[in-house]
């Protein structure tokens, strides 16, 4: 039996505590939040109710996620402090104006009878 060529399955989650969550959501009575998360092309606050159970906040929608797997990601997550710094995109060379060019046509006058 040959190794296997795999590579092991990446997780998509990442986990940033601290206040970026405010991004997100508003203070809810009854959620405690932590910071943000990213889950794919997923991006919100990340809170915890009074049960125990962890969601993902963007706005007024509240999804639940998986317990033990937040906690998982809890444990290696980094706190950020500095505020993360807009990217924008690269802006292109201007261009010269593009020439237009206007071609009068020949009117034909018919005689009126």
């Amino acid at each position: 039996m040959k190794p296997s060529t795999k590579a092991p399955p990446r997780s998509d989650v990442q986990i940033t505590l601290g206040d970026g969550w405010q991004r997100f959501a508003f203070r809810t009575p009854g959620l405690a939040f932590l910071g943000t998360i990213r889950r794919g092309m997923e991006i919100g606050a990340l809170a915890r109710d009074e049960a125990g159970g962890y969601l993902q906040v963007n706005g007024d929608v509240q999804q639940v996620l998986n317990k033990s797997r937040v906690a998982a990601h809890l444990r290696k997550a980094g706190v950020r402090t500095d505020p993360i710094a807009a990217t924008f995109q690269p802006t292109q060379t201007p261009r010269p104006p593009i020439p237009v060019v206007f071609k009068r046509r020949r009117r034909m006058l018919v005689p009126q009878v």
